[in-house]
């Protein structure tokens, strides 16, 4: 079984912390930890680790929870809840966009919130005492603490206190870049399902308010040297895949200054 972490806590001793935890954890999973800067990096990551999970059995360990700015409105950060997609379970924070992604493309059927503090109640003094559980509780580092023990303990089929999340509260993702990868290619928020383009059409796109255009290309190999053009990516899930504005054999984000969070429209 697989264990993948996507985290914005990713130097080297935050990787080892997470990573030996799930390990001891679900001693027979092989474990990895992947790092993300932003909320909207991780709603993607979580897409691609589904559409490679593919339904089987397998665990995902997402977090992305400032403690600043609307953040301080919760007790200790934003809460983490939980769904399955197959047999595949996802343990996320709940705030912000990290779940924007799955939502949009109807992969989350039911999500469920856990607080802390209940959970921490409801398990019992043999399995963690009380100085441990008010650790946790207050806790500067939830996804050591708390997020592999909560998957653990969901995993096992413990009937943890939870209230369910209505779908229509996930914020929408924005019309934009969610990704850039180490080529340059610009990963969007775009379906390629959702237009019409045919290989050889040229595209309009506003970047930043700023209309462009470049050519359609069905494949990547179809796009001239040099030339910045659109193609439907490798980044999705199923049949659902995520545009992506690229140059052939060069850098397209750093040609066009694009970063992630930036806005696009095709």
């Amino acid at each position: 079984m697989q264990i993948s972490i996507i985290n914005d806590c990713f130097d080297e001793n935050a990787q080892l912390r997470q990573i030996s935890r799930a390990g001891s954890l679900f001693p027979n999973a092989g474990v990895n930890c992947f790092a993300v800067k932003s909320e909207l990096e991780a709603a993607g990551f979580l897409i691609d680790a589904l559409d490679a999970f593919d339904g089987r059995e397998g665990v995902v360990l997402v977090n992305v929870a400032p403690r600043n700015g609307e953040a301080k409105k919760w007790k200790n950060g934003t809460p983490f809840g939980y769904f399955r997609h197959g047999e595949t379970l996802v343990v996320s924070s709940v705030d912000g966009l990290v779940l924007s992604l799955c939502n949009k493309l109807d992969l989350i059927s039911e999500f469920f919130v856990l607080d802390i503090e209940e959970v921490m109640n409801f398990i019992s003094d043999t399995e963690l005492d009380g100085e441990n559980k008010r650790r946790i509780i207050n806790t500067q580092f939830r996804s050591f603490n708390f997020l592999p023990r909560a998957a653990d303990w969901v995993w096992r089929k413990y009937d943890l206190p939870k209230e369910k999340l209505g779908l229509s509260e996930i914020k929408d993702v924005p019309e934009g870049v969610w990704f850039i990868d180490n080529f340059g290619n610009v990963k969007t928020t775009f379906l390629g399902e959702n237009f019409d383009f045919k290989n050889g059409e040229e595209v309009q796109v506003s970047i930043r308010g700023e209309k462009r255009s470049f050519v359609f290309s069905e494949r990547l190999k179809d796009l001239p040297d040099k030339e910045i053009g659109v193609v439907e990516g490798s980044s999705g899930f199923g049949n659902k895949r995520f545009l992506e504005i690229i140059r052939q054999g060069g850098d397209a984000a750093q040609e066009l200054g694009l970063q992630v969070g930036d806005s696009i429209e095709f």
